[in-house]
């Protein structure tokens, strides 16, 4: 008997015949294996073995470890009472004063557009300059009867038929004063339940940085004596130089403890006689709340000679006299060459003529066709076609200058901006858009007047600024005064 010495050899030997060995061969194909590896086989080992790694150590790290507690030794029969109390908010450092202010300036808002005064070089008639001759009054603020509304929001219907609110007049009146009007007019008289007073304290505390302070023109309105002289006419009011230091004094105080103001004017109605009033403005001027004094309404050269000579006698002198003047109403005219022989500055109220002069309201557009607002006037008038009539040579040669005067605007406007520009920096930017009121405005200015018109609002405001930069010639002052003389003004 044979051993067999591997397996295939014992079957070899074990089987007759080929069935035998069939019966005993796999029936499925035999699988291959590989008992040997490449280098290349190695790397990836070596590196898939490299990943996990750091697999394992990323998940250790992400794994926070708990502090472990410390061991407290405490003694539960002696804790100490305790008592649960709502916490006290400290209050907050009360600003200073400097502190307030620096908060406030940074609120403000802040002008870059420079400052121009074209009329720089105009021979004044004393040593109060009123910058670009022309200034503004504050007759309609707070005043309802004019189109102040004190509180809402008003529809563009109602802006356009020229109501107004406090912020309006306050954008107004910073868009002035960045442009280089200053000079304000005002009167505690002015307005209703909330005072021209009230509105342009807000104004003066919410200056614009970068723009010159506001020139301050106080009318008079008055503390009155009780009674009236029996030597006088029951027609006068009679006023002391006390109760007019004492008004100027709370004026000053409601617009917010001002300590002076550049300008009082005094209504001559209000005194008795030339005297008496010059004694009331010495008072004044001695007093030191106002730098000087003017009046309101005389229109005698003998009594403006008069008042010169008794202030001069006090080494005081008389800076302005306030009177109405405009295209369409020339009957003060020659008393504009009697202020400025006594050096005195005429200030034009109402130089507009309540819209008569500003060429919006005429015959063919009686209502001035929502235009209204541009006439800078508040009466609220309404003009028939028969009153506007006899007008109608005047607002004709109105459009005929704006359009001249624009025509020769746009060609000078590069020599006019060189010249501006070695002052005041870049060259200024003048309108051309030149509109029949701004011709009415700067003929006051060519007549030798500082124009005091109403601005309410920033159209308004935008409208007196385009006079601005410009001024008539003497044949265009000649054109319209023809035209005025033909309808008999």
């Amino acid at each position: 008997m044979f051993r067999p010495i591997a397996i295939g050899v014992s079957l070899l030997l074990l089987a007759p015949s080929h069935e035998a060995f069939m019966l005993w061969a796999p029936t499925t194909r035999p699988t291959t294996a590989r008992f040997s590896s490449t280098p290349e086989d190695d790397e990836v080992s070596k590196l898939i073995g490299k990943r996990n790694q750091i697999k394992r150590q990323r998940k250790q790290e992400e794994t926070p470890s708990l502090p472990e507690e410390p061991t407290v030794d405490l003694d539960l029969s002696n804790l100490p009472a305790f008592k649960t109390e709502r916490p006290v908010r400290n209050k907050a450092p009360k600003e200073t004063t400097d502190q307030k202010k620096e908060k406030d300036s940074d609120t403000k808002p802040k002008y870059d557009t420079p400052i121009v005064d074209y009329m720089a070089d105009y021979e004044d008639e004393n040593d109060f300059h009123i910058p670009n001759r022309m200034g503004i009054t504050t007759i309609a603020w707070g005043d309802p009867k004019r189109n102040f509304v004190a509180s809402g929001k008003l529809t563009k219907r109602a802006i356009k038929s020229g109501l107004f609110v406090p912020g309006d007049i306050q954008l107004a009146y910073n868009d002035l004063l960045a442009a280089g009007i200053t000079f304000v007019e005002t009167s505690a008289s002015y307005g209703g339940t909330m005072s021209a007073h009230d509105i342009l304290k807000r104004c003066l505390a919410e200056r614009p940085e970068g723009v010159p302070e506001c020139q301050i023109a106080e009318t008079y309105s008055g503390n009155v004596l009780p009674t009236v002289l029996a030597t006088l006419s029951m027609n006068t009011v009679v006023t002391t130089e006390k109760a007019m230091v004492n008004s100027l004094e709370k004026s000053l105080t409601k617009l917010g403890d001002l300590s002076t103001i550049e300008l009082l004017q005094v209504p001559y109605s209000r005194y008795s006689s030339t005297s008496a009033l010059s004694k009331g403005l010495i008072a004044v001027l001695e007093s030191g709340q106002a730098n000087t004094v003017g009046v309101v309404g005389v229109t005698n050269g003998r009594k403006i000679r008069k008042l010169c000579n008794q202030l001069a006698a006090a080494d005081y002198s008389l800076t302005s006299n306030a009177f109405d003047f405009s295209l369409t109403n020339r009957k003060n005219e020659a008393l504009i060459d009697i202020c400025k022989e006594f050096n005195v500055i005429p200030l034009i109220t109402n130089p507009l003529d309540n819209g008569l002069a500003s060429g919006i309201f005429t015959a063919m557009n009686p209502t001035g066709g929502g235009r209204g607002v541009l006439s800078l006037s508040s009466s609220n008038k309404k003009y028939t076609f028969k009153e506007l009539e006899k007008y109608q040579a005047v607002h004709s040669v109105l459009e005929t200058v704006a359009e001249r005067v624009r025509t020769r605007v746009i060609r000078n406007m590069r020599d006019t901006q060189e010249r501006f520009k070695s002052k005041y920096g870049p060259p200024p930017q003048i309108n051309t858009d030149i509109t029949t009121t701004q011709v009415a405005l700067n003929y006051v200015i060519a007549k030798g007047g500082v124009p005091l018109p109403e601005v309410n609002s920033p159209t308004q405001a935008k409208e007196v600024l385009g006079c601005l930069g410009w001024t008539l010639d003497t044949e265009e002052v000649n054109m319209l005064e023809s035209a005025a003389a033909l309808s008999k003004l």
